[in-house]
């Protein structure tokens, strides 16, 4: 495994034991988007931003990972960073 992969790696498994926090939940999506830090508005409708089933099936175990319980189809129907702040830490 190479030095960046392994880098990779460790930063990813730090990621997911992380507590989940409304920062998080932002870079989380700006993460698997590709998009630049800052770059979405709380309600960018995420999926013309370039959402996908298998992009929010990544977020949904790493959130999970976090201690969330939480699923595609709640996240799937209405698809914004507020939302998703909202149903994920309002507990």
């Amino acid at each position: 495994m190479s030095e960046d992969h392994a880098a990779d790696h460790a930063g990813q498994s730090a990621e997911s034991s992380a507590e989940l926090t409304a920062e998080r939940v932002r870079a989380d999506v700006e993460q698997v988007l590709g998009e630049p830090a800052g770059s979405l508005g709380e309600q960018d409708d995420l999926l013309d931003r370039g959402m996908d089933s298998i992009r929010l099936m990544s977020l949904v175990e790493s959130w999970r990972k976090a201690g969330v319980e939480t699923d595609f189809i709640t996240l799937a129907e209405e698809p914004t960073v507020a939302a998703w702040t909202r149903l994920l830490l309002d507990r």
